[in-house]
């Protein structure tokens, strides 16, 4: 009962933590690694210019990667 109602209180908070943390290493001017079920499989490289690549690994020796549109 507790933790449910600790999570209903911060709910803003934790819908805030991804994007909170690829605005932080924005900042910093490194880029942000991290899965998006929406964009498929892979790992999502965001930059800190705002455009993003997915980088998959299809096998040992083809890895894909493809650009996305900065987000705004």
């Amino acid at each position: 009962m507790i933790l449910t109602t600790l999570l209903r209180q911060n709910s803003e908070a934790i819908r805030r933590v991804g994007t909170d943390a690829r605005d932080e290493v924005r900042r910093a001017g490194v880029p942000a690694y991290y899965m998006d079920p929406a964009l498929g499989d892979g790992i999502v490289r965001d930059m800190p210019d705002g455009t993003r690549e997915r980088v998959e690994r299809r096998d040992r020796r083809r890895t894909v990667v493809e650009t996305y549109d900065p987000r705004t």
